[in-house]
């Protein structure tokens, strides 16, 4: 039986769980877009937090037999963040048409990824998060985000398009990810600050708000009005 505990400290998966089901109710919306595999993600995002909670707290699940990593789960997410950035990066070049900012989103991508490569030279993927490279793409996504918007306003678009479910998700990405970083970062360089100020539970309360923002693109969506 799930304990209140359990839910009062991971309230953010059950976000998961009712986007992914509504991203599922209105697939038809956005089957045929730069967008079909997005339920895949969210159902990545959600049994990858399932998996590392479970080998975070339980001893009898883990990646290792070795007893010092028995209940590390730093090696899922730095895995995870791969995909995870690497499928928005390639939405953003599918649906952008201007051909200056696809090349700066495929200049950003292979510093991204290669951000990933030098932290492994400096950093054990199984003991900790690629927090540095991990930072560093969620900033390149941004700059995803903001080359969409230039790109919509250059089309002659509006910026506020209520029915657009691609602008609901660039919203939610683009105001989670610019903070998302500073968060991480202090979470593993300065762990005082980041228990002083419980910033764990504000990064929580960002992943709702990302959350909220792709279901309400689901459900206010319209397949015409996807660009």
């Amino acid at each position: 039986m799930v304990s209140w505990t359990f839910i009062k400290e991971n309230y953010f998966m059950i976000g998961y769980a009712i986007t992914l089901l509504i991203s599922l109710a209105t697939y038809r919306k956005y089957y045929d877009t730069a967008l079909k595999y997005f339920p895949i993600i969210i159902t990545y995002t959600f049994f990858n937090e399932v998996l590392g909670f479970l080998v975070r707290n339980y001893d009898d699940i883990s990646f290792f037999k070795n007893l010092k990593y028995s209940n590390v789960n730093e090696v899922i997410y730095n895995i995870y963040a791969i995909i995870f950035f690497g499928f928005f990066f390639q939405v953003y070049w599918f649906i952008i048409d201007n051909k200056k900012y696809k090349k700066w989103i495929v200049t950003g991508a292979v510093i991204a990824f290669l951000a990933y490569a030098i932290s492994l030279l400096y950093q054990n993927p199984i003991e900790t998060n690629l927090f540095y490279a991990i930072a560093l793409s969620a900033w390149v996504l941004v700059l995803c985000t903001v080359l969409y918007f230039k790109n919509m306003l250059r089309q002659g678009h509006k910026f506020y398009q209520a029915y657009n479910l691609m602008f609901w998700v660039s919203i939610a990405l683009f105001i989670f990810h610019l903070v998302f970083p500073v968060l991480f970062v202090i979470g593993y360089t300065n762990y005082d600050i980041w228990a002083k100020y419980e910033l764990k539970s504000v990064l929580k309360v960002f992943i709702v708000i990302m959350y909220t923002l792709f279901i309400i693109g689901f459900l206010k969506g319209r397949r015409m009005a996807f660009r």
